[in-house]
């Protein structure tokens, strides 16, 4: 019995309101903790004891390598930054003469460290790229226009629906920035095979679906791109331009003018290696490099089969009417008129 009471009063004693009494200190808790100790220094891993700011060569280098990371949130940032401080840098790279200075990696570094982020799952991350790319100086970027087509013929042809949607923007900048170096090299029928794909337009036939809902914004931004694409590798504004005061006296003038580029002949093949048979058992012709041998690559070369799946195509959502059969309709008369041109010349 006497150890029975002796564990009822223990048990009792933690309800029990303790009696305080004046003059004497609080009792302290069961599981007080003395704090009252003081530390000259706090110690962290990872301080950085650094009296100067990182360098600016530094700070490229580092956010280009956070191009990299795991994390689209880093990747985001790390554009953000190249963004807001890069395109300023080139700038003032360019208009100096000094640039051992200056701490802006070459462009090829940065180039190199970009392009891959066409492939990126990350849709945020493709439109801080876009817009990077948007502010880069064209003349410093144009030589690298063929590898960066690399990525974007890839990104045409992805698996990811979005990033084929993306895909068609990274293409007509690359255009705009350099018309002759992105459709030299095979980039012309590249450019339109692409666009095709991401259209599902395909070599097996043309499948007609109409866009609804969002598609109808993915379709209608491929069709303007088609458009631009077009413009871009028909027509030769310049040259009317330049000849347009003198067709009054001569007709053909432009049939007098000295070439504006190296090889004008190239596509009679006359010193080069004998032709080969395409798989279609016609001869192959050499790469279109001008205005009138990329009309010649689709009414007489190897872009006969491109010709009809693109007119194919817009003839399909031309006839399903609304917003995008109406640019289809544009597209492909467009295409026609300029096609029927070169037959008729």
């Amino acid at each position: 019995m006497g150890s029975s009471n002796r564990k009822k009063k223990e048990k009792l004693k933690d309800f029990q309101k303790p009696k305080l009494k004046v003059g004497k200190t609080k009792p302290k808790a069961a599981n007080f903790t003395n704090t009252s100790f003081k530390s000259k220094a706090i110690v962290v891993a990872t301080q950085s004891l650094h009296t100067s700011a990182p360098s600016v060569s530094y700070l490229f280098t580092h956010h280009l390598i956070l191009l990299k990371h795991h994390s689209s949130a880093t990747r985001r940032e790390s554009l953000s930054y190249l963004t807001t401080h890069l395109p300023n840098a080139l700038a003032y790279a360019s208009s100096t003469t000094s640039t051992s200075s200056n701490g802006v990696p070459p462009m090829s570094t940065i180039i190199s460290a970009l392009t891959p982020l066409m492939l990126d799952t990350s849709q945020l991350v493709r439109t801080h790229l876009l817009a990077l790319f948007k502010l880069l100086p064209t003349s410093q970027v144009a030589m690298y226009i063929p590898k960066i087509l690399l990525f974007v013929n890839s990104a045409t042809t992805h698996i990811t629906e979005e990033i084929r949607a993306d895909s068609t923007k990274f293409l007509q900048w690359a255009i705009g920035v350099d018309p002759e170096g992105a459709f030299g090299g095979g980039g012309w029928g590249a450019s339109l095979r692409g666009i095709a794909g991401c259209l599902g337009w395909n070599g097996a036939g043309v499948k007609a679906v109409v866009p609804k809902g969002k598609e109808t914004k993915v379709v209608m931004a491929h069709l303007e791109v088609l458009k631009y694409v077009l413009e871009k590798g028909l027509e030769s504004a310049d040259e009317e331009e330049e000849t347009e005061g003198v067709r009054g006296i001569w007709g053909d003038a432009e049939v007098y003018r000295l070439p504006d580029r190296s090889n004008v002949y190239a596509y009679l093949n006359l010193f080069g290696a004998p032709p080969v048979s395409s798989g279609g058992g016609e001869l192959a012709t050499g790469e279109p490099e001008d205005v009138d041998a990329r009309r010649r690559y689709l009414t007489d070369g190897q872009g006969k089969s491109v010709l009809a799946l693109l007119s194919m195509g817009l003839a399909s959502l031309k006839k399903d009417g609304g917003e995008v059969g109406r640019t289809a309709g544009k597209v492909l008369s467009y295409l026609l008129e300029m096609v029927e041109d070169r037959a008729v010349e």
